[in-house]
């Protein structure tokens, strides 16, 4: 369920570069709640010279997570996302902006499996979601 769009103007990031933000990405994710790296969805989206994203800068990440975790890991994934798109991507962290949204746990699931609460997942859970 973690999805994380990456928003920017054509022609910022190489595909080089969009391989190593997706990584990162779920770097991130995965060693900040444990979820399993298979979870974690990385999107690129460009947008066209002059065109409005919709977004307030052109630079941006877009995330989604389960709802239930405390707003301070949601503020170091941020962190850290910023930290890497800026890193690789050659982009001044002030020019990206961020925002991480939450869902039920009931709205996602993989493998034909609803997501649990975060926390309630258990080391069992998390072995299975990683074998699919």
């Amino acid at each position: 369920m973690p999805s994380y769009r990456c928003i920017t103007p054509t022609g910022t990031l190489s595909q080089e570069q969009r391989n190593e933000i997706a990584k990162a990405f779920t770097d991130v994710h995965a060693s900040i709640t444990g979820a399993p790296r298979n979870f974690v969805s990385v999107l690129f989206i460009e947008t066209p010279e002059g065109a409005d994203s919709g977004y307030p800068m052109p630079n941006f990440i877009d995330g989604g997570n389960r709802a239930g975790r405390p707003p301070e890991t949601k503020q170091a994934i941020m962190d850290r996302l910023t930290q890497a798109l800026s890193g690789i991507g050659g982009i001044p962290r002030d020019a990206i902006g961020a925002t991480i949204r939450d869902s039920p746990s009931s709205w996602g699931m993989s493998g034909g499996r609803i997501f649990p609460e975060p926390g309630e997942e258990g080391a069992e859970w998390y072995a299975e979601a990683a074998a699919n």
